[in-house]
């Protein structure tokens, strides 16, 4: 697995298990993300107690959005070391998957929460943390290696 940021030492990190989720919009090949205004994210966020990672995934993105996806594939899982002001020192385990977007069943519940639909090259430089920088080029990659060209990145 592949770690991003610096691991301080004499610190201790509270392990933080999380489901994300590039979300395709397949009629025009955009990516749904999410913004609260300043930072730009990826659908999804912590697993709960008791909850499945697949499971915290449709909880997360019916609260930050509403919608049902589906085609729900892994795509990679990173690690984060960093330092959130309400949470303290993390050490996010990051369970990205790829899905499609299937409809909108519902409002959102989280509303300082915004899904943009983009073009994922014109966000490379606009993502939030570190490991989501990576997981965007990543799949940038691939979109390119599968012979989709520019016309869907």
């Amino acid at each position: 697995m592949k770690y991003f940021g610096e691991k301080l030492e004499n610190i201790n990190y509270k392990k933080r298990p999380g489901a994300y989720v590039i979300l395709k919009r397949k009629e025009d090949n955009k990516i749904g993300i999410v913004t609260d205004g300043k930072d730009n994210f990826y659908l999804g966020g912590g697993i709960e107690k008791d909850e499945t990672i697949l499971s915290a995934l449709e909880r997360e993105i019916l609260e930050e959005a509403g919608y049902h996806i589906k085609n729900i594939e892994l795509f990679d899982i990173v690690g984060s070391y960093l330092y959130s002001k309400t949470h303290g020192y993390l050490e996010v385990i990051a369970n990205v998957y790829i899905a499609d977007f299937d409809k909108k069943i519902s409002n959102p519940i989280e509303l300082d929460h915004v899904v943009l639909w983009v073009n994922p090259k014109s966000y490379i430089g606009k993502m939030c943390r570190e490991w989501q920088e990576y997981i965007l080029k990543k799949y940038i990659d691939k979109i390119q290696q599968n012979g989709f060209g520019d016309n869907h990145v």
